[in-house]
């Protein structure tokens, strides 16, 4: 970044403090937390690109692909419990007779004798494992819908958007199989998953419970580090650097969490301006009644028109520009300043 818009490491064990900001704010975001909400209002993209973005990590992922590679084994070693039924059977016995129900079941068909009620063996797949191998693939159906919708003709020929309707489709598929149709399509509850890791069938369903825990954190800080221009990545810097400073004193702030399109900290609160829709609008960092924000044009050299365009869209709040190093510490003041004289 070309002089005077430069910010200067706070410390010279970090190689990129820049990218290494990034890293920090996802650290001290609370958790768990709403993940498209959330990764909105961090990299200002629209909660529905999020969504499909979030769609296409998943749907192709490591852990999608290995499940559906190897349903066709994992479907012949499915785990089964038996079960028993009253089935009425004439002139064959199918396990214990139930002599109360037969005798009933005579009494209603006119005493036949060849009449029996007997308690005979099913065998049953509504069980906790096939449950959590069904919640897997319906994750990746749903994330493939995600990653699908919305999809012009253009996007329709980008191989990530083939490869999730593919793994979409095979999922679909795969769910329908005989040996699924009658297994619950509700989320296995914790007691379910538990039972399965443990299991004696463990091995079989790893590439199920893989999938389910890719599904429950589905972005890491890679991911959503690529989605961040240079002017969202200085903002974070500055932004973690303004935290830095008001927790010197050894009061940390609370993580920051999403809200109506924000990151809230106590008195600290990020707008990205993508996720605003209108210019005029607020964006950028709140320290209670101050707003601060990095230049517009971050290569720009001209603090008067940086400062015009921060005051156009600060809404009657002070505003200050972010433009070295020391400005962090100067806004650090005009906001406690500004505090005190609001008491």
């Amino acid at each position: 970044m070309a002089p005077p818009v430069e910010i200067e490491p706070t410390s010279p064990v970090v190689d990129d403090p820049v990218a290494g900001a990034f890293d920090r704010l996802w650290e001290r975001l609370a958790r768990p937390f709403e993940v498209v909400g959330t990764v909105a209002a961090l990299v200002g993209l629209s909660p529905a690109v999020v969504a499909q973005l979030v769609g296409v990590v998943v749907a192709t992922s490591e852990e999608a692909e290995h499940l559906l590679d190897q349903f066709p084994v994992t479907v012949r070693s499915l785990a089964t419990s038996i079960h028993t039924n009253a089935e009425r059977c004439i002139g064959q016995l199918r396990g214990p007779v139930l002599w109360s129900e037969t005798m009933s079941a005579r009494a209603s068909s006119f005493g036949d004798p060849d009449l029996f009620v007997c308690s005979a063996p099913s065998r049953a797949y509504d069980i906790d494992e096939n449950q959590v191998l069904v919640a897997a693939l319906v994750e990746v159906r749903e994330a493939a819908k995600y990653a699908s919708e919305s999809v012009g003709d253009r996007g329709a020929d980008d191989p990530l958007i083939r490869a999730a309707r593919r793994n979409g489709q095979d999922a679909s598929r795969f769910i329908e199989h005989p040996s699924l149709q009658r297994v619950s399509r509700s989320r296995p509850r914790a007691r379910a998953l538990k039972r399965t890791r443990s299991g004696k069938h463990r091995k079989t369903y790893g590439p199920a419970l893989a999938m389910l825990d890719r599904a429950m954190n589905p972005l890491g800080r890679d991911d959503v580090r690529t989605w961040c221009d240079e002017r969202t990545r200085m903002q974070h810097y500055a932004l973690m650097g303004l935290v830095d400073r008001l927790e010197r004193g050894g009061r940390r702030l609370p993580d920051f969490r999403a809200e109506r399109g924000a990151l809230y900290a106590g008195p600290v609160q990020y707008y990205h301006p993508r996720g605003l829709g209108a210019s005029g609008q607020l964006s950028g960092i709140v320290v209670g009644q101050l707003l601060v924000d990095v230049p517009m044009r971050l290569h720009d050299p001209d603090r008067d028109r940086a400062e015009a365009q921060l005051k156009a869209r600060a809404g009657g709040r002070r505003s200050m520009v972010i433009m070295e190093e020391d400005d962090l510490d100067r806004a650090i003041e005009v906001a406690i300043d500004l505090a005190r004289r609001g008491r």
